[in-house]
Order: C-alpha cells, then sequence, then structure tokens
C-alpha cells in the first residue's frame, strides 16, 4: 500500500500547487503557500488543497489530485484530512465547497445545497470557476465523515 502522508505545505511546493491549479482550473483567488496542505508520496507532491476560514464558515478550496495520481484514494484521504483540520480548528462552523465532482465529495459526506448557504459562494461559482456552470455544485459537509 501506498504511504501518503499529509502536511502544511512549504514555500517550494508552491509553483507545483500554482501550475497545477492553472492546468485544472481550480480557483486561484487569494492563494498564498501558507494556506495550503500537501500530500505526499515518496516526498513527491501528488495532491494539495486549502482550507479558507471566511469568519462564519470553512471553505475547502482548490482541491487538486496530480493526474497520474488520480482514483487511488488520495483525493478522498486529502479531502478528509482538510475536514478534519477545519473541525480541530472550530467544530462549530460549517463546512462549504464549490465543486464539479459532486460524486466524489458525497462520498466524504457532503451534500448538494440549493439555497441558505453564504454570498461569497454563488459569487465565486459565477466568477472563478471555469466550467460550465450546470456542472457546478455548492456542497456543505453533513457533518460526519462516510
Amino acid at each position: 500500500m501506498m504511504e501518503i502522508t499529509i502536511s502544511k505545505a512549504k514555500k517550494r511546493d508552491f509553483a507545483y500547487i500554482q501550475e497545477k491549479i492553472k492546468n485544472y482550473l481550480l480557483d486561484p483567488t487569494d492563494i498564498d503557500w501558507r494556506d495550503f496542505f500537501v500530500a505526499r508520496l515518496k516526498k513527491k507532491v501528488v495532491a494539495f488543497g486549502r482550507i479558507i476560514d471566511r469568519g462564519d464558515s470553512f471553505e475547502i478550496a482548490s482541491l487538486g489530485v496530480d493526474y497520474y495520481h488520480r482514483k487511488e484514494g488520495i483525493g478522498k484521504k486529502m479531502l478528509i484530512f482538510l475536514i478534519q483540520e477545519s473541525r480541530r480548528q472550530d467544530v462549530q462552523k460549517p463546512i462549504y465547497g464549490i465543486t464539479h465532482v459532486s460524486g466524489f465529495v458525497s462520498s466524504c459526506g457532503f451534500e448538494w445545497i440549493k439555497d441558505n448557504y453564504p454570498a461569497y459562494l454563488d459569487q465565486k461559482r459565477k466568477n472563478v470557476c471555469h466550467l460550465d456552470q450546470s456542472r457546478i455544485s455548492i456542497v456543505k459537509w453533513k457533518g460526519e465523515l462516510v
């Protein structure tokens, strides 16, 4: 089995993260290497993601997995880590995200929501997401890991 380790990103990881955010059409808004966590396989970064503290909620954003390591469970491990890290910071705040892979995030306890979400998510969906809007879902974590 692969030995994946997840930790805070290092400054030297940022060029890789920036390149993949651009290539995967992920959220490039206000990115700072200090906000990211990375998953490593044999010291090589193979996934990344960040938690944005929005004051009254958290947003998990810019989650990406190296193309050659998809479908190996690394993305799920990374997402679960980000959920747990959000809970460690504040167990009361709701956790949101915007995704075009809602099946994947639902496997980690997120559900698609149509309303009653922070306004910044709608703005972000319209202004940041570069995919067909019909493919973009706003999701909220249900409060339990699946």
